[in-house]
């Protein structure tokens, strides 16, 4: 019997949570029952060589201009093209523009199920508000990472509670364990006898990088031993760089720009930080928690149900440096309090976060799906074949 053929349609593959969790997803599937496809709408992105390393085969959907207009007509044309040539049983949509052009080419295409993926909170107006809506509308299922993404996705964008799975994010624990001691702050040119508190995001307004920064002058103001750390894609506008020099961290602040050595960069962290103004479910937040470190962050969407305050970190009200700074100074001064919440927040994450079962309540849901549909699925594996790693143009 054939490999259930399933197309994963995303904007593009930077690296970003979303991205990051569908790189997991790729890794961990059964590729015995499954036959996995990257349908990347403009065929960019750091993370594409990662999917083809583990042997997924990425079609490059060709667009190159705006997601509107002719261009996104075009588009999903495309991409219905292609699902018809790749006969393909399931498409699963991640992000706002995948979700609207590929709900609507699988409808096309007459492909037997469509999925989208809801991972935040972040709402949506207009056109993009119509979009989403559209999405959840045409699609046979929505899948969301948290139980405050479903109420979100409820009211916001009207989908039928019924409609959605909680599937809760999972993070890889044989990758993201404690390691050995060692000078993991010297290779990063940290001062191995100061605390550090850090951060991993990206550039964006509600990522709340100028709310870290303004809290960690504050902290330093308290235990002028602290360093801070950004970890990720962010460059300081002028406006920024002067906050951190009238504020005298510029010194004390190391950018470490994207890196792909996440456990050894948080091995070098006393403290975890998520300063969001809006979040699904944080995987750099489980990725943390399951290195042992102990967290401070922002009461937004789905993170209070990993993070439970007083228990395996604390949580703050976003927008607020004030508070943010009060709860980091709290913990660094608390010494074996913050050590044991990084020793519960691993086990939190081994019970209920891991990437494994995650990806397998996918693909039980998919079988399920499908069966539903009239589709005929193997129940076991059917082949030890690989997909041959290659690029592809639509």
């Amino acid at each position: 019997m054939p490999k259930i053929r399933i197309v994963y349609a995303i904007k593009s593959m930077p690296v970003g949570g979303s991205q990051t969790h569908l790189l997991q997803v790729l890794r961990l599937l059964d590729q015995r029952r499954f036959d996995p496809i990257l349908y990347c709408l403009t065929g960019e992105g750091a993370l594409l060589d990662a999917v083809r390393a583990h042997g997924v085969r990425v079609i490059d959907g060709g667009l190159r201009k705006h997601f509107n207009g002719v261009p996104a007509l075009r588009a999903i044309l495309r991409m219905a093209r292609v699902l018809r040539r790749e006969r393909v049983d399931l498409v699963h949509n991640y992000l706002l523009r995948a979700n609207a052009i590929g709900s609507l080419a699988a409808r096309l295409a007459r492909v037997p199920v469509t999925l989208v993926s809801k991972r935040g909170c972040h709402e949506r107006h207009g056109v993009e508000l119509a979009g989403a809506r559209l999405g959840n509308w045409l699609a046979n299922c929505v899948t969301v990472n948290a139980n405050a993404v479903r109420d979100f996705v409820h009211e916001n964008e009207r989908c039928p509670r019924e409609k959605m799975v909680m599937i809760p994010s999972g993070v890889d624990t044989d990758r993201f364990r404690p390691l050995a001691a060692g000078d993991h702050k010297t290779r990063l040119g940290l001062d191995p006898q100061r605390p550090v508190v850090g951060i991993v995001t990206r550039m964006r307004v509600r990522k709340g990088v100028e709310e870290f920064l303004r809290a960690m002058i504050k902290v330093r103001e308290r235990l002028p031993a602290a360093q801070a750390v950004i970890v990720g894609e962010v460059e300081l506008d002028d406006e920024l760089r002067a906050v951190v020099a009238q504020g005298g961290l510029t010194a004390h602040l190391h950018l470490l720009g994207r890196r792909t050595d996440i456990p050894e960069v948080l091995s070098a962290f006393d403290l975890f930080v998520l300063s969001s103004h809006d979040e699904g479910m944080s995987n750099a937040i489980l990725e943390a928690m399951a290195m042992e470190k102990p967290v401070v962050a922002t009461d937004v969407g789905g993170t209070g149900e990993v993070v439970r305050h007083g228990h395996t970190g604390l949580l703050v009200p976003p927008k607020d440096p004030v508070p943010l700074a009060a709860a980091i100074a709290e913990l660094l001064a608390s010494g074996d309090r913050a050590v044991e919440m990084g020793r519960l927040g691993r086990r939190v994450v081994e019970e209920r976060f891991s990437a494994h079962a995650m990806v397998r309540q996918m693909e039980d849901l998919y079988v399920k799906l499908l069966q539903q549909r009239g589709v005929v699925v193997a129940d076991e594996a059917v082949s030890d074949a690989v997909p041959n790693i290659r690029g592809e143009h639509a």
